[in-house]
């Protein structure tokens, strides 16, 4: 019985962790492929020059686009969860009886409103992970790029963590 206050939340991070990590990533690849392709295809940097995510002044900029998109998209994906865990929090801090997450959701759901209500606070949500993940996206290329790790330098470190796992 003591051990489920550290539990009531579970679901709720999970549901906001997982779907954020997962869209965060698959928008940011779709997101700075289309546009390198669509630049280069274009020849919008001239004919000789192609542009890499990552890779110099426009490929860092493209990077931290690309993250500024998949950072709006990851808060769209988890501000359900992130509210109902938020509200979830504060109840536990009022007096009276926890509220589960699930009476919180059958609330929300049924205010005027609907499911719009799961999404009561997203514009602020939106503008912090706009910045914050376009920042991360840019900062991570720009490491790498200050200590000259390229793509086969991280290929090579996982194919020796594969090898260490099965034994060899």
């Amino acid at each position: 019985d003591d051990i489920k206050p550290f539990w009531s939340s579970f679901y709720p991070i999970v549901s906001r962790e997982l779907p954020f990590a997962v869209t965060k990533f698959l928008v940011f690849d779709l997101a700075a492929g289309n546009i390198a392709g669509l630049i280069n295809n274009s020849n919008m940097m001239g004919s000789d020059t192609k542009i890499q995510v990552g890779v110099g002044s426009a490929g860092l900029l493209l990077s931290a686009f690309s993250g500024a998109l998949a950072g709006i998209a990851g808060a769209f994906v988890s501000h359900p969860a992130d509210l109902i865990l938020t509200l979830t929090s504060a109840s536990s801090r009022q007096e009276g009886e926890d509220k589960d997450w699930k009476v919180i959701v059958k609330e929300l759901l049924s205010s005027d409103g609907g499911v719009l209500n799961l999404y009561s606070g997203f514009p602020a949500r939106a503008v912090f992970f706009f910045l914050v993940i376009g920042a991360q996206f840019f900062l991570y290329d720009y490491v790498k790029t200050l200590l000259e790790v390229g793509t086969d330098d991280l290929t090579l470190v996982l194919d020796v963590f594969y090898a260490i796992r099965q034994g060899l």
